[in-house]
């Protein structure tokens, strides 16, 4: 029993690495002309940040504060939050916190940069 829920477990991984890969190669790649100075380069992590901190940490430190972003595990974090916001568009909750459209593009434009 142990066995056949890991190899499922395992089969799992493999069809989700299948549908997420591609649909982060094929998605829009992040056009320079259209950020911000400010969110070039290395930049471009700091302005998502902001984003996570201003509007999902906020929940999080109330509802699930194992999972409060910081600078310091954001990048590991990418994956989750690029299937919670973009894919299963779950996130963030609530009526009275949404994603500007210039928030959306940053955390998504970070996210492409994040997958390279």
């Amino acid at each position: 029993m142990r066995h056949i829920k890991t190899r499922l477990l395992k089969q799992t991984a493999i069809l989700l690495a299948l549908v997420a890969i591609p649909a982060l190669q094929f998605a829009k790649q992040p056009n320079s002309e259209s950020l911000e100075p400010f969110e070039k380069g290395a930049n471009m992590k700091k302005a998502a940040y902001q984003v996570l901190h201003t509007k999902c940490n906020v929940c999080h430190q109330i509802k699930n504060p194992r999972r409060v972003f910081t600078l310091e595990n954001m990048s590991g974090l990418a994956p989750k939050i690029y299937k919670q916001v973009f894919i299963k568009k779950r996130m963030p909750k609530g009526n009275d916190i949404q994603l500007t459209r210039e928030e959306y593009n940053t955390l998504e434009n970070w996210l492409l940069t994040e997958n390279k």
